[in-house]
């Protein structure tokens, strides 16, 4: 018998992960914002991360536009950001937090991240009900602190190693 979704959701709930904000803008030019923990890094020559985002999602429509977007990191004690956008609706996303600057490129940053990685999108892989973005990083901030971690359907922080 083949999994469920819901067996194969659970399964990847014991896979812990980081947790980011990802940062596009509307079609209208206003900024964007959703939590994300589906990122990974992969290659350093050169440098891309991948993303992965539903086919229909606003998030995945602003990227496909503009060809890029932003990632950042957040910090154990941004638990409350990440539900923010997790669930935020429509014009909630829009609202950026007070401490953020915008790249050359137009990318928004946040300040108080972990790590801020400016994105420019060199491949989309349709998979499934999702895309996946392979990105250029072309511009890095990273920050001292300790991350957010998404495990078993619950933010967390790392235990000290």
């Amino acid at each position: 018998m083949s999994p469920s979704s819901g067996e194969f959701r659970n399964a990847w709930g014991k896979f812990p992960t980081g947790v980011s904000i990802v940062t596009t803008h509307t079609e209208q030019g206003a900024p964007y914002c959703t939590t994300a923990n589906a990122v990974s890094s992969v290659s350093l020559d050169p440098l891309l991360l991948q993303l992965s985002m539903a086919t229909a999602s606003s998030t995945c429509g602003n990227i496909t536009r503009d060809g890029r977007f932003g990632v950042n990191f957040l910090r154990e004690e941004d638990a409350e950001l990440a539900t923010f956008f997790a669930k935020a609706t429509g014009a909630d996303r829009e609202k950026l937090p007070s401490d953020h600057s915008v790249f050359p490129s137009g990318t928004i940053g946040l300040n108080d991240s972990l790590v801020v990685m400016d994105c420019r999108v060199v491949q989309a892989i349709e998979a499934g009900d999702h895309i996946v973005f392979i990105a250029e990083v072309e511009e890095l901030e990273v920050r001292e602190g300790r991350p957010l971690v998404f495990y078993e359907g619950a933010f967390s922080s790392v235990a000290d190693a």
